[in-house]
């Protein structure tokens, strides 16, 4: 994320989210990491704001001595091995991109959940210039490679979408049933969706149907 935008709409919306994953006792030991892409502009009230926003304790916040650039050092530091959610500025990559600051990268979530195989990982995507769920497939089609990902699910907004990755099925499971009982039918559509990682098929840009990953909706 980017100082400049701490505080706006979609913070709050982020909090209530993991506001109630929480109270239904979904997430295990949970920690974010802002991602921050001006790191050096940071200061202890501005962590202090996003905790309040974000709906956890000052100390689930993550904080870093290196920068995004130095991509092996910042994930290097990253020794928590709870539940954790990741704030890029735009995303995951699905391929290459002209800042990677701004994203996520299909392998260092893997890694980060073979790390820690019980963990839930929660990645804010961003959607430009196309329909979110369009979007999130080509994600969940980067994702499929990585041998550590087994299920998905995703609250799929207007012009953002939140994805719940892990290894347990058992975990995404929880979530989509926590979102489906709050939302009841307004959680069908797309709103929320859900699923599992095939690897024996071409993962390509295809309908989610041929695309190796099986997906239910609400």
């Amino acid at each position: 994320m980017n100082r400049k935008y701490l505080g706006d709409a979609l913070d709050h919306w982020k909090g209530s989210l993991f506001e109630c994953l929480q109270a239904s006792s979904v997430l295990r030991d949970f920690a974010v990491d802002p991602m921050a892409t001006d790191l050096p502009d940071w200061q202890p009230q501005d962590f202090s704001l996003l905790a309040k926003l974000l709906r956890v304790n000052p100390n689930q916040i993550i904080q870093h001595e290196h920068g995004l650039r130095e991509r092996s050092k910042y994930f290097g530091e990253l020794s928590h091995a709870g539940d954790l959610f990741l704030d890029p500025d735009t995303g995951i990559a699905t391929g290459s991109v002209t800042n990677l600051a701004q994203y996520v990268r299909p392998k260092e979530i893997g890694d980060l959940i073979a790390k820690s195989a019980g963990r839930l990982v929660a990645v804010y995507q961003h959607v430009r210039a196309q329909r979110v769920n369009v979007r999130v497939n080509a994600v969940l089609a980067a994702l499929s490679a990585q041998a550590s990902l087994s299920g998905w699910c995703s609250y799929e907004s207007g012009t953002v979408a939140m994805l719940f990755l892990a290894r347990d099925l058992q975990r995404v499971d929880a979530v989509r049933r926590t979102f489906s009982e709050l939302l009841g039918s307004h959680a069908k559509g797309g709103r929320i969706r859900s699923g599992e990682f095939s690897r024996g098929f071409n993962i390509g840009l295809q309908p989610m149907a041929a695309s190796g990953i099986i997906t239910r909706r609400g």
